[in-house]
C-alpha cells in the first residue's frame, strides 16, 4: 500500500487502483477494484492499523467491475454504507448490465474481450449522490460524465484537497488525458476541464499513479 497524502492511501492490484481514507471516525474506501480483490484491501487495512470492521463508507466512483468488484464481500464484513450516483446504481446494485466504456464503441472488436471480464456481485447502494454533495468523511461529490453517465468524482477537503477522478481522466507521464477507456467527446473533456475549477493538490486515478500538484495539470488539459 502506497501513502499518497495524510491518511489517504493507494492499493493497486493488477492495473487498477483503489484508496483507503483513514479518519477520526473509521475509514473510507474509494472504489473496491476487481472482485476477489478483498484480501489486498484487508491487509492493506491491516498495515495501517485498521481492519474491514473500521470501514464506514465506500465511495462507488461509476458501476463498472473493476471499481465495484469487491464491494459486496466488505459491506457484508463491514456493514459500511455504499455510496453511488443515481444513473450507475443500478449497474452497481446488479439489476443491470454495467455499459461498456466509451472505447468499446470506438473499436467494436473490444466488445468481447471486455464481455468477458468477471462481473461484480451486486451491493445495495445506501446513498445517492449527485452535484455537491456532501458524504460523511469529508468528501464532496461532482458529477463528471463520460466514461459512464453516472461517473462521479469525489474531492476530499483535507489539507489542499484530495481528488479522486475513478475514470475521469489519467495521469500521462504528468500530464491529464482522457484515459484507455475513454475517448474524445465532449462530455469527457467538459468532465476533465470542470475538475480544473475545483481547489485540491493530490488527484487519484483508477487505472495510473496519483498526481501532485494536480490542479494545474487538470487546467492545462486540451
Amino acid at each position: 500500500m502506497e501513502k499518497v497524502a495524510e491518511g489517504v492511501y493507494s492499493i493497486k492490484v493488477r492495473v487498477v487502483r483503489m484508496f483507503v481514507v483513514d479518519g477520526d471516525e473509521g475509514v473510507t474506501l474509494i472504489d473496491t477494484g476487481l472482485p476477489r480483490g478483498e484480501g489486498r484491501i484487508r491487509e492493506g487495512l491491516r498495515s495501517i492499523g485498521r481492519s474491514e470492521a473500521d470501514i464506514r463508507a465506500i465511495l462507488i466512483t461509476h458501476g463498472h467491475a473493476d471499481h465495484t468488484g469487491s464491494a459486496a464481500v466488505l459491506r457484508a464484513e463491514s456493514g459500511a454504507m455504499v455510496v453511488a450516483s443515481e444513473h450507475d446504481a443500478p449497474a452497481v446494485r446488479g439489476v443491470e448490465p454495467p455499459p461498456p466504456p466509451p472505447v468499446a464503441f470506438r473499436f467494436p472488436v473490444l466488445k468481447p474481450f471486455l464481455k468477458a471480464m468477471p462481473a461484480a456481485k451486486g451491493v445495495d447502494v445506501d446513498r445517492l449522490v449527485s452535484e455537491g454533495m456532501r458524504v460523511p468523511g469529508g468528501f464532496s461529490a461532482y458529477e463528471t460524465p463520460g466514461h459512464t453517465e453516472g461517473h462521479v468524482s469525489y474531492l476530499l477537503r483535507r489539507g489542499k484537497g484530495v481528488l479522486f477522478v475513478g475514470d475521469a481522466a489519467v495521469n500521462k507521464r504528468g500530464a491529464i488525458a482522457r484515459g484507455y477507456f475513454n475517448a474524445r467527446s465532449t462530455t469527457i473533456d467538459a468532465s476533465i476541464r470542470r475538475l480544473g475549477a475545483l481547489a485540491f493538490d493530490v488527484a487519484c486515478f483508477g487505472h495510473s499513479p496519483p498526481l501532485s500538484a494536480a490542479r494545474d495539470a487538470f487546467r492545462s488539459f486540451s
